[in-house]
């Protein structure tokens, strides 16, 4: 296994997590991490722009809690 290099960004692909197993690592990926899709997050149709379902969600949230989105653009 090549030895950490501050330089290049550190990325556990198949074969670097076959040689951790192999060396007695256990391979976990963190509870917290989640990925999700812009349409599963924000209801993102086709032939929108980003901000715009980006938008929505906030007003939506925000009338919902009784807070007002803030930032540049909304």
């Amino acid at each position: 296994m090549k030895p950490y290099n501050e330089i290049e960004p550190f990325f556990i692909t198949e074969e670097i997590e076959a040689e951790l197993i192999a060396a007695g690592y256990a391979f976990v990926l963190p509870g917290h991490a989640r990925t999700a899709r812009i349409r599963e997050l924000f209801g993102w149709q086709p032939g929108e722009t980003l901000s715009e379902p980006v938008s929505r969600h906030l007003m939506m949230a925000g009338t919902a809690s009784g807070c007002e989105p803030r930032g540049e653009g909304l």
